[in-house]
């Protein structure tokens, strides 16, 4: 049962990116340690849910769900286009001026659409990728084996 790991893994992933995104902007001293984490995790349970659901026709619709593991490389295109999304909402011509709370200035913030765009097309690709060797041992094929067959003289 695929899903499983899938969903591990966008978790993790999700949660990282989230936490490298609050490291870029924000540090409040520990409570940013320990608050932010908890809220990381809980908004990339509740993307994975959405994105699970809009996901959906792939995991349900025979048709669609063998044509997307036939293009097993289309997630990887989604996760490298939120890849360039995520490092363009960084770059300066992309930016947006935010005012800090506390300190009562302006300060430089990733661009919102891009960098949560790709955030969630990072987790869309993630949630519904399905390895090649998995199509492979599905149809009964198996993947090459690393063992030499033969005995060596």
């Amino acid at each position: 049962m695929i899903v499983i790991p899938q969903i591990i893994t966008a978790l993790i992933v999700g949660v990282c990116y989230y936490m490298l995104a609050v490291a870029m902007t924000v540090y409040d001293g520990l409570l940013s340690l320990i608050f932010q984490p908890i809220m990381g995790a809980i908004f990339t349970v509740i993307a994975c849910a959405a994105l699970l659901v809009l996901g959906l026709p792939i995991r349900l619709s025979k048709r669609i769900h063998v044509w997307w593991k036939a293009h097993w490389w289309i997630p990887f295109l989604l996760g490298t286009v939120a890849f360039v999304m995520m490092g363009m909402s960084w770059m300066p011509q992309f930016r947006v001026q935010v005012l800090d709370p506390d300190l009562q200035i302006q300060v430089d913030s990733f661009h919102p659409i891009l960098a949560i765009g790709g955030w969630l097309l990072t987790l869309f690709a993630v949630l519904h990728f399905y390895p090649p060797w998995l199509a492979q041992h599905e149809k009964g094929e198996h993947p090459p084996s690393t063992k030499n067959p033969t005995p060596s003289h």
